[in-house]
C-alpha cells in the first residue's frame, strides 16, 4: 500500500478496504462464513463480527467533544507520531509476541446473516468516514484514543490501525476461508 498520511488518503482507503471486504463477502455462501473451518480459530463470520466490534468504538470516540476525549485519554505527548508503516510493524510486532483480542473485541459464539453482516459493515464504514469528516486535520494528530494491544495512539495512528487491521483480516479471510 501507498503510503497514507491524510484525513481524505485515511478515508479513501477505509473506503476501499470495506469495498473489498463486502464484494468478499458477497461471494460466500450463507452457511459457509458460518461453519467452523480452523479448530479453536473464528469463523468467517466471526472474523466479520470482530471488525464490527473494534469500529463501532472507535465510531464513539470520534464523536466525543474534544474536551472529554482530553480527559479520558488526554492528548500526544513528545513521542513522535508514527506513520502508517510504522504503525502496521508495531502491530506485527505485537501480534509476533502473542497478542490478541479480548474482552469485548471477541467475536460471539453464534450464526450471523450474511445480509445483516453486510449491512452493518456498510453502516460502520459510513459512520467512520462521517466522524473523520468533523476532525479537523491537526487535531487528528494531537488526541489520543486507547487501543487494547497498542496502548495510547493519536486518532490518526487508530485510523491507519484502523485500515491496517480491515486488510489484515481481510488477508486471513481470502487465505483460509
Amino acid at each position: 500500500m501507498n503510503t497514507i498520511y491524510t484525513k481524505e488518503q485515511i478515508q479513501n482507503a477505509l473506503s476501499t478496504k470495506y469495498k473489498d471486504l463486502l464484494q468478499w463477502l458477497d461471494q460466500q455462501d450463507e452457511a459457509e462464513i458460518n461453519a467452523q473451518k480452523i479448530e479453536n480459530k473464528w469463523t468467517a463470520a466471526g472474523h466479520l463480527d470482530h471488525l464490527l466490534r473494534s469500529t463501532r468504538p472507535l465510531n464513539m470516540a470520534l464523536r466525543l467533544p474534544l474536551f472529554a476525549i482530553n480527559m479520558i485519554v488526554g492528548k500526544k505527548n513528545e513521542r513522535p507520531e508514527r506513520n502508517f508503516e510504522e504503525l502496521v510493524a508495531k502491530y506485527k510486532s505485537k501480534l509476533a509476541a502473542g497478542g490478541t483480542a479480548s474482552g469485548p473485541y471477541v467475536p460471539k459464539k453464534i450464526d450471523f446473516s450474511k445480509e445483516k453482516l453486510k449491512l452493518k459493515l456498510n453502516r460502520e464504514v459510513q459512520r467512520l468516514n462521517a466522524a473523520i469528516d468533523q476532525w479537523e486535520e491537526e487535531k487528528m494528530s494531537t488526541y489520543l484514543l486507547p487501543h487494547p494491544l497498542l496502548g495510547k495512539l493519536t486518532v490518526r495512528e487508530m485510523l491507519f490501525f484502523t485500515v491496517h487491521h480491515t486488510q489484515h483480516h481481510l488477508d486471513i479471510l481470502k487465505e483460509k476461508y
